[in-house]
């Protein structure tokens, strides 16, 4: 049995598919994919899938990780089960998760998701000084974001502790709360990467570190072989 640790990519329409529906989309697409499970026990046994800090709906991702126990694993089976996703989703990252029972290395999907990072923008920015700025400096100061810089070509990215007490909703309500946005659709937010947070040394400047390994040029140059049919995988 393999513990394998993914991490996916939520865009487009994708995004409005809600949280408790993402262990379907990776059971049945995986199934699609011939993907071997490791299933949990009991009368209705499932594939066993944990997944990452809630992600609201209407929020696109880049990053946002999964574990799953299979049975086997390699890159011909990754490939297949991307080209099963529906519309919208794709794997970002993979790796085996080892370690002993008990060690640091073994310990559960959500103690790694230790921050988020994510994108804001105004739909409607406002002329002078952006509101952004100022309330996430006054959520900085109040310890609720870590850090905050601009993010080209508009908006502001910020990083976050404890993404599953502080998603993406948090800080809209925050928002409505100072009266800057009357509501979701007057914001555009990303979310980045959940993952470790890092604190670089010498800046002191906070980064989120994705939970996997990034896929290979390699993998990604047969995913594009696949796409445009110079070759097959065997199903």
């Amino acid at each position: 049995m393999l513990r394998v640790r993914l991490t996916y990519a939520k865009r487009g329409r994708a995004c409005f598919i809600p949280h408790i529906a993402i262990p379907s989309v990776f059971s049945r697409s995986g199934y699609r994919a011939g993907i071997s499970f490791q299933l949990s026990e009991g009368f209705s046994p499932r594939p066993r899938i944990s997944l990452g800090p809630e992600l609201p709906v209407g929020v696109p991702a880049l990053s946002e990780p999964l574990e799953v126990r299979l049975l086997s694993f390699s890159a011909d089976e990754l490939i297949r089960w991307d080209r099963a996703l529906p519309p919208g989703f794709f794997f970002t990252g993979a790796c085996v998760v080892t370690g002993d029972p008990g060690s640091a290395e073994a310990k559960s999907l959500n103690k790694w998701c230790e921050a988020s990072s994510c994108i804001l923008a105004l739909r409607e920015e406002p002329a002078g000084a952006s509101p952004l700025e100022s309330f996430l400096q006054e959520m900085k100061d109040l310890g609720d974001v870590l850090a905050f810089e601009r993010a080209e070509p508009l908006g502001f990215r910020c990083v976050l502790e404890n993404p599953a007490q502080r998603s993406p909703g948090f800080l809209v309500k925050a928002l409505q709360k100072r009266g800057i946005i009357e509501g979701w659709p007057d914001i555009f937010i990303l979310r980045e990467a959940v993952g470790r947070l890092d604190m670089a040394e010498e800046s002191g400047t906070a980064r989120v570190l994705p939970l996997t390994h990034p896929l290979s040029e390699e993998f990604e140059q047969a995913l594009e072989k696949v796409a445009t049919g110079e070759s097959a995988f065997s199903e």
